[in-house]
C-alpha cells in the first residue's frame, strides 16, 4: 500500500490548477460513466403499485365490508379508503401482490380501526353492546406495522398517483391483464380509450386504421418496455409525436407514441419492465394517452392479443 501511495504522488502535478484538472479526468468523470452505465433504467416498481384490476377490486370490497361493519344504530360508521390499503401493501410486499390475501387484507384493514367506546341497551330480554370506532390515521397504522421513515414516504409517494384511471376499465369481454408474452406497458392503468382497427379519427373526422391502442393515464405516468429488446429510435416522429421503438427478437417491433418526456436513447438495451419514457399528449394527440402498438414483420397486429 506504502509503495502505491508513492507512486500516485509521484504522479500527481505540482500546482494545484494541474491538480484540479488531473482530479476531474482520472476521478470525476469515470465515477460519472460508472455511475450511469450501472444504474440501469428505472423501474415501474418505483412509481406505482403494481396491482392487477381484479385485485383492486378485492381492496375495495375488503374496505367497504369493514366499513358496513362498523355501522350500527348510534354509529355513521368508519369509512376505510381502500387506496391506502394498497399503498402499505406495495411497500410492505416489495411490489408482489400475489401474496396479498383477503385475510391479511381485511386485518390490514381493521388496523384503522380503534374502539374508543361502546353503547349498551336492553333490547326484550337481552343487552346488546354496540360498539363505537374512531379511524386511526394512515401514520398511526404504518407505526403500528413498525414501517421505517423510507416506508412511510414510500407508501405517501404511491398515494399521489391518480387512482381513479384503475377504476376506468374500458377492455374487451373475457379480456384480462394476464400476461403471455409481453408485459402491461402501463403497470397498473388499464383504460383502453381506442381499440385496434377501422375507428373514427379522433383529430379528423374520417374512418382510419388505428394500428394500436390507447391506454388512458394521467400525464407523466412511467411506460415500460414491454419485452427485452434493444431501442432503434427514440425522438420525435410526426404524428407519434415523442416516441420509442423497440425491436425484439422473432421479428417483433413495439411502439410507445405521445409520450411526454423519454428516457432512454437509440441502441441503448433495454429488460422488461424499464421505465423508457411518460405519459404525455406530444404529436396528434386528443389528451394524455399512451398509443401502443404491436408489429410483427413490420404490420400491425391487436396488442391485446399478447394478453390473455
Amino acid at each position: 500500500m506504502n509503495v502505491l501511495g508513492k507512486v500516485l504522488l509521484a504522479l500527481l502535478p505540482d500546482d494545484l490548477e494541474s491538480v484540479i484538472k488531473f482530479a476531474v479526468l482520472f476521478i470525476l468523470i469515470p465515477v460519472v460513466f460508472l455511475t450511469f452505465t450501472f444504474a440501469g433504467p428505472i423501474t415501474a416498481v418505483e412509481k406505482i403499485p403494481l396491482v392487477s384490476y381484479e385485485q383492486i377490486q378485492m381492496y375495495i370490497s375488503i374496505a367497504k365490508k369493514v366499513s358496513e361493519s362498523t355501522k350500527n344504530p348510534y354509529s355513521e360508521g368508519i369509512e376505510i379508503d381502500w387506496r391506502q390499503l394498497i399503498a402499505i401493501d406495495a411497500v410492505r410486499f416489495r411490489q408482489d401482490f400475489s401474496k396479498a390475501n383477503p385475510q391479511e387484507v381485511e386485518e390490514l384493514a381493521n388496523l384503522f380501526l380503534e374502539k374508543v367506546g361502546e353503547v349498551k341497551v336492553k333490547e326484550g330480554n337481552e343487552v346488546k353492546v354496540y360498539p363505537i370506532y374512531r379511524l386511526r390515521t394512515l401514520d398511526e397504522v404504518l407505526d403500528i406495522l413498525h414501517f421505517s421513515r423510507e416506508e412511510k414516504e414510500k407508501v405517501k409517494e404511491f398515494l399521489s398517483i391518480d387512482f381513479s384511471a384503475l377504476l376506468d376499465y374500458a377492455v374487451p369481454e373475457n379480456w384480462s391483464t394476464a400476461e403471455k408474452n409481453l408485459k402491461w406497458p402501463v403497470p397498473g392503468v388499464y383504460k383502453i380509450t381506442s381499440p385496434f382497427g377501422p375507428r373514427i379519427d379522433p383529430v379528423y373526422g374520417v374512418e382510419r386504421f388505428h394500428s394500436g391502442v390507447d391506454i388512458g393515464a394521467p400525464a407523466g405516468t412511467p411506460v415500460t418496455a414491454a419485452l427485452d429488446g434493444e431501442v432503434v429510435y427514440a425522438g420525435w416522429n410526426d404524428g407519434y409525436g415523442l416516441v420509442v421503438f423497440i425491436w425484439h427478437s422473432n421479428n417483433l417491433e413495439t411502439r410507445y407514441a405521445h409520450l411526454s418526456s423519454i428516457t432512454v436513447k437509440q441502441r441503448q438495451v433495454v429488460g422488461a419492465g424499464d421505465v423508457i419514457g411518460y405519459v404525455g399528449s406530444t404529436g396528434k394527440s386528443t389528451g394524455p394517452h399512451l398509443h401502443f402498438e404491436v408489429r410483427v414483420g413490420g404490420r400491425a397486429v391487436n396488442p391485446l392479443d399478447f394478453f390473455k
